[in-house]
């Protein structure tokens, strides 16, 4: 799947101490891009629970735990269609759980 990052996002990735980057990184390279592959945005199969991936709002934006305890690790995202009518996942926010002030 191709993706892109919001400005914000690459704000606030740049801020995460280097530990919570790569921990960030090993959550998505082995259970989130595993899932897309999979076949997990269409339901079948259902997303790992250890995501803990839900829909954040009406307007589509969805929210996924990289990590429960310390650090407390949230990102969120939406998807679009390219020009080719492709899909794109759109990374709008990395860190604790206070980006869903502004997610």
């Amino acid at each position: 799947m191709k993706y892109r990052t919001a400005s914000v996002f690459d704000r606030d990735f740049a801020r995460l101490p280097p530990g919570h980057r790569a921990m960030f990184l090993t959550v998505l390279r082995e259970h989130f891009l595993p899932a897309i592959a999979a076949g997990a945005f269409a339901g079948t199969p259902p997303w790992p629970r250890r995501l803990r991936l839900h829909r954040l709002t009406d307007s589509g934006i969805y929210s996924l735990t990289w990590n429960f305890s310390s650090p407390d690790g949230r990102a969120t995202f939406h998807l679009e269609r390219t020009a080719a009518d492709e899909p794109l996942l759109v990374w709008r926010r990395v860190g604790d759980h206070t980006i869903y002030n502004h997610p």
